[in-house]
């Protein structure tokens, strides 16, 4: 059961003129009541749709090791699991009777509540996502439900390779009690009880910590009116943030197999990478694409997959989080073609980060491939909204989106070579193989 992160990952557009004239995203009016409920506006007319986002502060990483997999449970049971007044058969009836689309999710540092409809609807829908949202039944027909569903997932995922290499790296990279490297088991799916996801919920459902997104075919004013009238009276209640401790950049190099019956090897391998919000991330950005973030003109997709075809597909990727980042390498090859795939990946490492031998055509290629991909984030007003919304909470720079083509365009070739110095380590890879 892969987690949605909140990661920086590029990939590349063929679109040579993106750039010709500036862009700019559009603008998003802000607003904040008295309580920290924030509420964040993007009309857009051009169709008679509306969607909202209700952001929460709060995801896996906020959960004991031992009762890892509660955020999810609780966000799936908040919108499943009924209200005061109705049942969990009558909200599904309410919802599909209205066409309202409502889904909830929880990541590593936010969890997320969408609703949409149409705009005549907009009134009627937002108020039952409040009554959703501030009155649960926590039904427990519906909990047991959602529990057996959850482990039934959770017993697919070990039939999946790729899902159980990567779950695998996170916990070497990490270690099995780290709030990035755990993942929910059997055992503490089992251990989850509603008075577990009341006490969770209570704990981080303050407004301090909601930002609430609308965007699309609404006025600003009525929305600004309507949620004055219920969120402006919320109280809140001190939350004590986990204190989650940085990371050490080095790391010591190991190699772990587990044996599953596939014809084809997934391999994960890398090391722990940036810190976020780290002055280096823009070089870095470019120096990962340059060695596997894309998948025909990056260093590991010509050589490893074009050229000797040792690997089906073969990439490089990154993400950062509050106590350290990872830069990680996904290779999916013949069973036996691992070994000498393994060896010319380290090779490439060594050589991109001993002798940095890095082109200018290839810093010119991953700073225009770069670019082309971001106007792609605001390719709809509703992934306009909720990427800013995201970034804020995560705490980047107010000016970060509109600052971000400007700074790309800076990075020259020796602050590239300089992070590949820095930060890649071929010596400190952590490497999982699940095979034959």
């Amino acid at each position: 059961m892969k987690k949605k992160l909140f990661i920086i990952f590029f990939i590349f557009c063929f679109i040579p003129t993106a750039f010709a004239k500036p862009f700019s995203s559009p603008p998003i009016s802000i607003h904040t009541l008295s309580n920290g409920f924030k509420l964040y506006l993007l009309e857009d007319h051009h169709l008679p749709l509306i969607e909202t986002k209700l952001f929460i502060k709060v995801g896996d990483a906020y959960e004991e090791v031992k009762l890892a997999g509660l955020a999810d449970i609780m966000t799936s049971l908040l919108v499943t699991g009924g209200t005061k007044s109705k049942s969990p058969k009558e909200v599904d009836e309410w919802l599909d009777e209205r066409a309202v689309h409502l889904t909830a999710e929880a990541g590593r540092e936010l969890s997320v509540i969408t609703l949409s409809c149409l705009s005549k609807q907009w009134e009627e829908a937002f108020n039952f996502l409040v009554e959703v949202l501030l009155q649960p039944r926590w039904d427990q027909e519906r909990f047991e439900l959602t529990i057996n569903r959850y482990l039934e997932e959770l017993r697919r995922d070990d039939d999946e390779p790729g899902t159980v290499a990567e779950r695998a790296f996170r916990e070497e990279l990490y270690g099995a009690k780290h709030p990035w490297g755990k993942s929910p088991t059997l055992a503490s799916i089992g251990r989850i009880r509603i008075e577990d996801i009341k006490k969770f919920y209570q704990s981080y459902f303050q407004p301090s910590r909601m930002l609430l997104t609308v965007s699309g075919d609404f006025s600003s004013l009525a929305i600004k009116k309507w949620l004055e009238k219920w969120a402006s009276s919320l109280q809140e209640t001190p939350v004590q943030e986990p204190k989650w401790e940085k990371l050490p950049l080095g790391s010591k190099s190991k190699q772990k197999r587990i044996h599953k019956k596939v014809t084809q090897s997934f391999i994960e391998m890398g090391h722990l990478g940036l810190e976020r919000h780290s002055p280096d991330e823009f070089p870095f950005a470019v120096l990962q694409y340059i060695l596997g973030g894309e998948p025909f003109t990056s260093r590991l997709g010509r050589d490893i997959r074009s050229d000797r075809g040792l690997a089906y597909s073969v990439y490089s990727h990154w993400d950062t989080n509050p106590t350290r980042g990872y830069f990680r390498i996904s290779l999916q090859t013949r069973a036996d073609a691992e070994e000498i795939a393994l060896e010319k990946i380290k090779e490439h490492l060594v050589r991109i980060s001993q002798q940095a031998d890095i082109t200018p055509e290839e810093l010119a290629l991953a700073k225009e491939s770069l670019l082309n991909k971001y106007i792609f984030w605001f390719d709809s007003p509703f992934h306009v909204v909720a990427l800013k919304a995201k970034m804020d909470l995560l705490g980047f720079e107010k000016d970060y989106l509109s600052k971000y083509p400007e700074r790309m365009k800076r990075i020259t070739l020796e602050q590239v070579k300089e992070v590949a110095k820095k930060y890649i380590q071929p010596d400190g890879l952590k490497v999982v193989i699940v095979g034959p």
